[in-house]
C-alpha cells in the first residue's frame, strides 16, 4: 500500500498472517520489491514470532526426553524441594513424590536442567564448528559466544563477534552449519542485501533458499 504521509518504507507482519509494505509517495514498486527482498530473513523471523505468540501451550517434557548427549531422569522422592543435577550424561530432576512430572514447578526445573545440558553441549560443539567452517570458507571472525537466546538463532556484531543460541542444539547438523555460515557471511556484509544473499547462496552450494525454508519450520522457543 502507498501512504502519502509516509517518509520511509515500513514493513509489518500481521498477527493473522500476511505481510504489509507501506511505500512513501516517491518510492516505486521496484524499490519496494528490492526492500522486501532485502528483509526476507526479518519477515521469516517475525512470522515465527507470531506463531509462538499464538500458541501459549507449553510443551510437556516427559521421562523419554533426550538431548544430544544427555538423558532426562525424573526422580520423585520424599522431599519438599526440587533439585536439578547434570552429571554422567544424565539430567536428574528430583522433586516431591506427591507432584506429577507435569506440575508447572517440576516442568520449570526440567527446562532449566535441559537448557543447562544444551549449554554444556553447545560450548563443546559450536565454537570448534565455527572455526572449522570459517577456515574452510576463508572467512574471519573475532569471537564466539553461546547464549540462551530465544529471539534469534545467531547474530554477528560490527566487530565480527558471533553469538549463537544454545537452542541450535535442537536443529539437525546441516541447519546448524547453515546458521553458522549465515553469521560468518555477516563478517563480509552487515545487512541482508543482495550481495549478502549471493554470498550465502555460494557458500551453501545454491541451497540457501531451500535451507531457509526448512529452518522456518523450527522455532527458538520451545
Amino acid at each position: 500500500m502507498r501512504n502519502p504521509r509516509a517518509k520511509r518504507m515500513i514493513l509489518a507482519v500481521k498477527p493473522r498472517g500476511g505481510v504489509r509494505l507501506t511505500l512513501p509517495p516517491r518510492a516505486s514498486e521496484e524499490d519496494g520489491l528490492k526492500f522486501l527482498n532485502a528483509k526476507q530473513e526479518w519477515v521469516l523471523a517475525a512470522i515465527e514470532r507470531q506463531k509462538t505468540k499464538g500458541n501459549n501451550t507449553p510443551q510437556i517434557i516427559g521421562p523419554s526426553f533426550v538431548t544430544r548427549s544427555h538423558t532426562l531422569r525424573l526422580a520423585p522422592a520424599q522431599t519438599d524441594k526440587i533439585r536439578v543435577g547434570i552429571r554422567g550424561g544424565h539430567i536428574t530432576v528430583t522433586y516431591p513424590e506427591q507432584l506429577p512430572h507435569t506440575d508447572s514447578q517440576v516442568q520449570a526445573a526440567i527446562r532449566k536442567g535441559v537448557e543447562q545440558a544444551w549449554r554444556a553441549e553447545a560450548q563443546t560443539l559450536l565454537p570448534p564448528r565455527v572455526e572449522e567452517i570459517a577456515r574452510r570458507l576463508g572467512l574471519h571472525y573475532n569471537s564466539v559466544a553461546v547464549r540462551n537466546t530465544v529471539s534469534r538463532w545467531g547474530s554477528c556484531s560490527a566487530h565480527n563477534d558471533i553469538s549463537l543460541s544454545l537452542h541450535l542444539l535442537r536443529l539437525p547438523d546441516h541447519l546448524i552449519d547453515y546458521i553458522i555460515t549465515h553469521e560468518l557471511c555477516h563478517t563480509v556484509h552487515k545487512n541482508h542485501g543482495p550481495r549478502f544473499h549471493a554470498l550465502l547462496d555460494r557458500y551453501t552450494d545454491g541451497r540457501h533458499p531451500a535451507l531457509r525454508r526448512e529452518l522456518s519450520s523450527y522455532n527458538t522457543r520451545w
